[in-house]
């Protein structure tokens, strides 16, 4: 298999793998393998391992919870590691698929992760809406706005007549109508998800600055 390229970094060298990856959202399975080397092992291990090392450890079972990813399988100093990952968090997710190996052929289609963080970079950095600007939409703008985009990704028979349903969308919609562009469903959830996550981001903000002046956000 092909080891993630996260393993490539020196720090796995020095600390152990578990402390490396659960602090990046990462939750860790591990399987060791004693090496065949010894009188207990069978003589078709010991031979398999003796002519092609790689193909013995190649062949060993991962008993890792089903929606882990195997990200490591090798032999080091103690034996054969193999080491399986569940992403936790989106920071996680993005180390995960930073790997093309590890993208799970989301070229095309990205991880829904990935392609709403991409958006929110997107927002902050081509819309040039920083987080200064989000902070002066204290009045729910970020996230009506984001419910406009949701409406639009329903169905048009799960809402009645189609011009209902952009009536609605456009009701609610808080800035001018013209930056309001709607398009494919899947697109439209991902501008939506950005949306929300700025809002979120807003409210942590304000509550933490309400905090350090000893008041409500």
């Amino acid at each position: 298999m092909h080891t993630h390229q996260l393993f490539d970094h020196p720090y796995f060298e020095e600390r152990p793998v578990k402390d490396i990856l659960e602090p990046f959202g990462f939750e860790v399975h591990f399987n060791t393998h004693e090496l065949p080397i010894d009188a207990l092992d069978t003589d078709e291990d010991c031979s398999l391992y003796s002519t092609d090392p790689s193909a013995y450890i190649e062949q060993l079972e991962s008993t890792a919870p089903p929606g882990y990813t195997e990200i490591y399988r090798s032999e080091n100093e103690d034996g054969i590691l193999i080491v399986s990952v569940l992403p936790k968090t989106l920071f996680a997710q993005l180390l995960l698929c930073a790997d093309r190996d590890y993208a799970n052929g989301c070229q095309l289609h990205k991880s829904p992760f990935s392609a709403i963080y991409e958006e929110r970079m997107r927002q902050l950095s081509a819309e040039g809406f920083s987080r200064e600007h989000d902070d002066l939409y204290n009045n729910g703008e970020l996230a009506l706005a984001a419910s406009a985009y949701a409406i639009s990704a329903t169905p048009a028979d799960c809402m009645g007549e189609d011009d209902d349903l952009v009536d609605t969308m456009e009701y609610i919609w808080p800035w001018e109508p013209k930056w309001l562009k709607p398009s494919t469903p899947r697109r439209d959830l991902v501008k939506a998800g950005a949306l929300i996550l700025a809002e979120i981001e807003r409210i942590d903000r304000a509550a933490e600055k309400a905090a350090a002046s000893g008041g409500d956000a």
